[in-house]
């Protein structure tokens, strides 16, 4: 049997213990703090990070040059036969088309995943293929069934502040300095690994309730396709930890007997939309 490797991006938000418990390898993603290049788990810790933005540091995000890509591989591959690469949905980034144009000299033994997906879902995506992998699925197998149900996820996410999607220019200087002074929150979806307005409400409190409905229709809709014990729930935040661990409990209530996974959103992710961040994710990532 063909020994392969599951690799990700840290754009999964996977720890370095739930990458090492279920055998997935991280290739870490590169940011800017004031100009000096960080690497995502690396570099700074979680508290820090949040500390500079709020203090006014200026942050960016790049992807990891291709040299950093091609000395994963080049070690991977001295273990395994093949590896399976869950980038980042490529709507949201250009890693993936690059990955894909650098897989064509490694003669089939690295596939490039089209995930359509991040965060959350991106790690369901990486730890249902370590699952295949376990149960004996050829790569190949493993890589369309990851591509088919890509789409069968979704997240939504509001933010506390709209000051850093006006730094990076997803939202007008006039627009945000509205919003935050009639207290407008933004409901972003993701899905299909795009990134999309889904709603405009007044408070945090409309906006999860907002969020609540959406990810009901969305989880009940996955359950009535795939059954119960496939779905998936996630709730993610940005420095926002104990109010996400309250409406992790709200979430499970819509979704008896299933378990909300919390998770800390990725820094890369983290650098658009700020600290105080909050979201809701559901998924299924095989049949």
């Amino acid at each position: 049997m063909e020994k392969i490797a599951i690799l990700t991006d840290s754009n999964s938000g996977l720890t370095k213990e739930e990458a090492a418990k279920h055998q997935i390898h991280i290739l870490p993603m590169i940011f800017f703090v004031d100009g000096t290049e960080c690497i995502e788990g690396v570099s700074l810790s979680e508290e820090e990070f949040f500390r500079r933005m709020k203090q006014g540091y200026t942050v960016s995000t790049t992807q990891p040059s291709l040299a950093s890509l091609s000395e994963l591989w080049e070690e991977l591959l001295k273990e395994y036969d093949k590896i399976i690469h869950i980038p980042m949905s490529k709507a949201l980034s250009g890693g993936y088309s690059a990955a894909v144009m650098f897989s064509k000299d490694y003669d089939g033994r690295v596939l490039v995943v089209d995930s359509r997906r991040i965060s959350v879902t991106q790690a369901s995506a990486a730890i249902a293929a370590r699952r295949l992998v376990r149960a004996g699925v050829p790569a190949e197998d493993i890589k369309k069934e990851l591509e088919d149900m890509a789409l069968q996820a979704s997240i939504y996410i509001t933010v506390d502040t709209l000051e850093y999607l006006k730094r990076g220019g997803r939202i007008r200087s006039a627009e945000a300095l509205a919003g935050e002074i009639l207290n407008i929150k933004p409901v972003i979806q993701v899905k299909g690994g795009l990134l999309e307005p889904y709603c405009k409400v007044r408070g945090r409190k409309r906006a999860k309730k907002e969020m609540e409905d959406a990810i009901f229709k969305d989880g009940k809709a996955l359950m009535d396709k795939f059954g119960e014990d496939k779905l998936e729930l996630y709730v993610a935040h940005a420095d926002a930890g104990q109010e996400a661990e309250e409406w992790a409990a709200k979430i499970e209530g819509l979704f008896p007997g299933k378990q909300a996974r919390i998770a800390t959103l990725p820094m890369s992710i983290c650098c658009h939309v700020g600290p105080g961040t909050i979201g809701v994710g559901v998924c299924v990532s095989e049949r």
